[in-house]
């Protein structure tokens, strides 16, 4: 039921925060385009030779179920970077909003940082933190100026090293670290069949608790040096 109205007003029954952007992007439409902010308590998320069926549970108590029968152009370790990315909160994570430049952004910085951190523990491989996070910069400038020209279509028009900068400020290395078990299971699943052709059953929620202290250095001093990047 809608709410009760004041005089010369607007009031839905919708989440409050959604109606705010809204008001808000009537001033200011270049920083309050609609997006999905809201705290993320657990993902249950099945993949079948591509096709996807994801059921969202925030914490609110709103529980969102979404279904893509169509292989994605992505790999399966990309949908699971979104999903960290709603858990690591303050960061735009939705695929499925309008404008969804950051959202994309995000998931692939997470998992360009990943796929070379799943690599190194894989092959037990020292990291060479200057050499791949420098690979990891290059990418993510060439993602957001020449592939999704962000600094021209993004509301906001920031330049690469202003969304690195905003993405690093946001990253949280801990809860990177609990989730990292599931994007490298995911990871190598994919990376020992060759292909997108199997069929896997995810639970993520923001009760992870998994710490090995490889990862966390290969994350940490990843983050570190990234930042001296900028």
């Amino acid at each position: 039921m809608v709410r009760d109205m004041s005089k010369n007003s607007v009031d839905a029954d919708i989440d409050q925060s959604l109606l705010d952007q809204i008001r808000n992007s009537l001033f200011n439409p270049t920083g309050a385009y609609l997006r999905n902010m809201k705290q993320v308590s657990e993902i249950n998320w099945t993949w079948d030779n591509g096709k996807t069926t994801t059921e969202i549970k925030y914490v609110d108590g709103e529980i969102q179920k979404r279904n893509n029968n169509e292989a994605p152009p992505t790999k399966a370790c990309h949908d699971i970077a979104h999903f960290m990315a709603a858990l690591n909160g303050d960061m735009e994570w939705d695929y499925m909003q309008e404008i969804n430049h950051l959202c994309e952004y995000n998931a692939v910085a997470i998992e360009s940082i990943l796929t070379r951190a799943c690599h190194s523990i894989m092959y037990g491989i020292d990291p060479d933190y200057e050499f791949e996070m420098q690979e990891v910069f290059r990418h993510l400038k060439w993602f957001s100026e020449d592939y999704y020209y962000i600094p021209k279509k993004h509301p906001s028009k920031k330049d690469h090293k202003q969304l690195l900068s905003d993405f690093l400020d946001a990253y949280d290395v801990d809860k990177t670290v609990k989730a990292f078990k599931i994007f490298y299971e995911v990871w190598s699943i994919e990376k020992m069949v060759g292909n997108s052709n199997f069929k896997l059953k995810v639970n993520m929620g923001s009760d992870l608790d998994f710490y090995d202290k490889r990862v966390y250095d290969v994350i940490y001093n990843g983050k570190k040096f990234l930042k001296s990047l900028l």
